[in-house]
């Protein structure tokens, strides 16, 4: 009896696993869209159609790899997005309406206007 209650606890106790860039990414989309607030944006977002899954690719001064296309909770299809800009990181979800690409606002604030 004391090894299955430590067996549950060293279970209860585990960290949880890590998630995945996709998941945090999605867990972003509340229903908003952003454009592109300066030219690079601009030119992933006119990219992110013709972007290889999983292969960098040079976007303006910045590498950009996408996730496959999948379909979101909010019916959008979306593609995460890591973008390598010098020495700066960022993970953004793109989505689509069916007419055009736009970032979806970030639950943390990283990409939002203003910011």
């Amino acid at each position: 009896m004391i090894r299955a209650s430590l067996g549950a606890l060293a279970i209860a106790c585990s960290s949880p696993p890590a998630i995945s860039a996709r998941d945090a990414a999605d867990a972003n989309d509340t229903g908003g869209a952003l454009q592109g607030k300066n030219e690079f944006e601009r030119a992933v977002l006119r990219e992110v159609p013709a972007l290889a899954s999983g292969t960098a690719r040079r976007v303006s001064d910045a590498t950009v790899i996408a996730d496959p296309p999948y379909t979101a909770a909010s019916g959008r299809t979306c593609r995460a997005l890591h973008l390598q800009q010098a020495a700066s990181a960022s993970e953004r979800l793109a989505c689509t309406d069916g007419k055009s690409w736009f970032f979806v606002p970030s639950i943390f604030g990283e990409g939002n206007p203003g910011e």
